[in-house]
Order: structure tokens, then sequence, then C-alpha cells
């Protein structure tokens, strides 16, 4: 794949379809956890993609689109916006069953707590390699809560430390024979033992002969595989889930959504909840949204009825947009903003999962 950022963009706009401008792509691809952020990742169903671009800048996103625009890939469509053109699509088409670093993606879950899990697995990694060989070392991270953490862990372990490696060998061994060979060679050479330093992406590029960021995203794309394997599968992975189990939250909200999903769960009204925590109604709106986009069992049928759902569906399924102010249009003014917002996050958590 010749330039990442540029299919990434592609993948972007054709889900936006025109509905969304280039800093929602920004916002996505750099993990903004705002409201608006992370309901656009359910609605427009790029979960996977968020966050996984941290250290983009929305100058690098303006260039991206300048040279696509160039290719005649994209055309503008309003302000900031843009779609695909159909020799876009064609692109797109021909370069997704190359995409692999997508196969396992999930930013949305993992893109805040990898690089803790990685920090944890790679100097356990190597703390046992040493120990077993019997070598004093340098931490490859100096990252200070890591190293209390795995000070702790190895610790309060009552094995050997031999019988530790072997089974932690075979745990990754297990998981790393279940993705492509690219992939587990990349996991395999970031690892630091006691002979030898762990690659960087862009030492593994060249030995590739690739693109360092397509080598990142692929190494990511394992590690959330890990990661999920990991933390689904304890009984299968016990060591892996002791390092990835208490990083990844249920619940992928904001802090100040979390605070009102707490008091409406102790049965108290959007009303309540305003004048309790001293903010605007449509703030406390806004959490709700969010609410119904990221948990799964809440409902959102005490605050729309029945009927309202299925209009505000069936609209947005016919007009084929997400825009509010079409399906306002379409539903009748006696429909909020408010409720079509609920519906479309509510459809949007559904249709993910």
């Amino acid at each position: 794949m010749n330039n990442v950022l540029h299919f990434l963009l592609l993948f972007c706009l054709q889900r936006f379809n025109g509905e969304r401008s280039l800093s929602a792509v920004f916002h996505l691809l750099s993990g903004k956890k705002s409201a608006q952020t992370l309901q656009d990742s359910k609605w427009f169903r790029l979960e996977r993609v968020f966050g996984i671009c941290k250290d983009v800048s929305m100058y690098e996103i303006e260039q991206a689109a300048r040279e696509l625009l160039k290719q005649r890939w994209i055309a503008p469509h309003g302000e900031r916006s843009y779609i695909l053109t159909d020799a876009g699509r064609r692109e797109l088409e021909q370069q997704l069953p190359s995409a692999h670093f997508l196969q396992h993606m999930n930013g949305f879950l993992y893109h805040s707590t990898e690089t803790l899990f990685w920090y944890r697995l790679s100097l356990v990694v190597q703390t046992i390699s040493n120990l077993v060989h019997q070598r004093s070392f340098e931490p490859i991270h100096r990252h200070e809560a890591t190293f209390i953490w795995v000070k702790r862990y190895l610790l309060s372990q009552k094995r050997p430390i031999a019988e530790l490696a072997k089974a932690l060998y075979e745990e990754l061994y297990a998981l790393c024979s279940s993705l492509s060979e690219e992939k587990a060679t990349i996991v395999t050479l970031r690892l630091t033992s006691f002979e030898r330093i762990g690659w960087t992406n862009e030492q593994l590029a060249v030995f590739f002969q690739t693109d360092p960021l397509y080598v990142q995203f692929m190494f990511h794309d394992a590690l959330h595989y890990i990661m999920e394997r990991a933390e689904r599968e304890a009984t299968s992975f016990p060591i892996l889930h002791e390092l990835v189990k208490d990083l990844v939250s249920p619940l992928s909200l904001t802090k100040s959504a979390h605070k009102t999903y707490e008091w409406l769960r102790k049965g108290k009204t959007i009303e309540e909840v305003a004048r309790i925590r001293g903010l605007k109604r449509s703030t406390i709106e806004d959490h709700v949204v969010e609410i119904a986009a990221n948990v799964p069992e809440f409902s959102i049928e005490p605050l729309i009825d029945a009927e309202t759902i299925e209009k505000v569906v069936a609209a947005t399924k016919r007009l084929g947009t997400k825009q509010l102010k079409k399906i306002r249009e379409a539903v009748g003014e006696h429909v909020s903003y408010f409720e079509i917002r609920l519906v479309l996050a509510k459809e949007g958590e559904n249709s993910a999962s």
C-alpha cells in the first residue's frame, strides 16, 4: 500500500459520504474523545480506525486531501467536505483487500490502552528472558507505573521462572500462530530478549521494504487481536489475561457522560441530572446520546416512543443520510433533534454489535 494515510482518508470519506468535514476525519483518526467524535465513529461504522493515528496533524490530513483531489479520487462537497468519485471508489475497492491492518483493529476499544498493554508485555518478556539466562539488564521502558506493575506481578508468581517463561511462550505462540506471518514477525521482532533489543517500526519498514506507518498499523492490529483474545479467553491465556484485564473498560464514555450515566442508573431524569450537576439540559442530552451509542443495555424507549423510533429509522434508510435537518424535515418538526440523535446513536450501536 503506497500511502496508508491516503487509504485511510478514502476509507473515512467514503463512510462520511459528504456529511462530515476534514476536521471530523482528523478528530476521528487522532482519537479526540468528544461526544461528537465518539458518535461519528458509531454512526458511520468507523470504530476500528478511531484513534489509530494519534500523532497525525490537520496539515497532513489536508495535504493528503489535496493529493487525492489531484488524482481525482475525491471531489468537493460543501464546505471542507468531500465525496469519493467513481475513480476514488474503484481505488478504495482495489486497496481494501490489501488493508490487512484493518482485520482485527479496534481503535475505539483499545487506542487508549494498547500502549500500556505493550509496555507490560514487552517488559515482562524482557525481564523473564534475562532472569532465565541470569543476565542483568536495563529495562526497555522507563514507565514507572509499568515498572511497578511488572515487579508486583512477577513477585506474586509461585512457580519457577523457567516454568513461567515456558507458559508465556506457549500463549504468545498460540496467538501469533493465528496471525499472518507478517504480523507475527512484526510482534516477535518488536520484543526485547536477553540477547537483542526489539526493532523499531522504522527498522521493520526497511526489513519489509514498506511504509513505517503501515508497519505501525500492522503491529497495532496484531496487538488488538492479542488483547481481545486474552481478555475474552482467560482460561486459555491466563498470563496475558492478567496483563490486560484491568486496562479495558467496558464503557467507552467521556468522564462527564459517565457521571451522568451513574445518575441515570439511580433513576434520575434528565432534568434532575441537569439540576444536580449544575449543567444545561442540552449538555445532559449530549451525554444521553453518547450513552445510547456506547452502552448496549441502555434503552432509549423511556425517552422516545416506538412509533417515533420507527419513523426516524425509516427516514434515515430512505434518505440515505444522517443529517439531522433532512431527517427532521422528513419525520416532522414535532420530533426533536434530541430524539433523532438518540435513534441514530442506538441504531449505530446496534449495527456495530
